[in-house]
């Protein structure tokens, strides 16, 4: 069995993630926004990246803007979405990342509700690059003890992957 997993299921709940940095009503308080990327990461991933945000942006309702969160050499690319012209901004998206602990609970529920047993999956990395096309395997191991390999393969730069047992 081949499951698909898109990345925006796997990485956060990001329409729940707002914050307010308007300074005047017109521009970002760029300060605040990219400690609000660094902390959903470091809270969602178990890592603190280095992000990188505009320097500037003008307070704009319906406008985007993106910042980039570094972990190492792999980089995530984060669109910020303005609510209001008064600097309240949700996360819209992520790119360019897969996270390990949000595919590893996946698979795990995913093959432990097939088997009807706690599934434990590792996945090495931490974080690394959803690069398309890009293969690795996963271990799983059940309650009893059973072992398998899970082949995962990259569909998309937002995460969406296939995933199987290995034969």
């Amino acid at each position: 069995m081949r499951i698909q997993l898109s990345w925006t299921s796997l990485l956060f709940l990001v329409g729940a993630c707002q914050f307010s940095a308007s300074c005047g009503g017109k521009k970002i308080d760029m300060a605040k926004a990219k400690e609000f990327v660094t902390a959903t990461f470091e809270r969602e991933v178990g890592q603190k990246p280095e992000t990188t945000c505009p320097d500037s942006v003008k307070a704009e309702k319906g406008k985007t803007f993106e910042c980039t969160a570094k972990f190492g050499t792999v980089s995530a690319i984060v669109v910020i979405d303005q609510d209001d012209d008064q600097g309240n901004v949700t996360i819209k998206s992520v790119t360019g990342i897969l996270v390990a602990s949000k595919l590893e609970k996946q698979i795990g529920d995913h093959f432990g509700k097939q088997a009807n047993a706690h599934v434990e999956v590792t996945c090495g990395d931490r974080v690394r690059a959803a690069t398309v096309g890009d293969t690795f395997q996963c271990d799983a191991k059940d309650a009893g003890g059973a072992t398998a390999k899970v082949n995962v393969k990259v569909k998309g730069t937002d995460g969406a992957v296939d995933f199987e047992l290995a034969k």
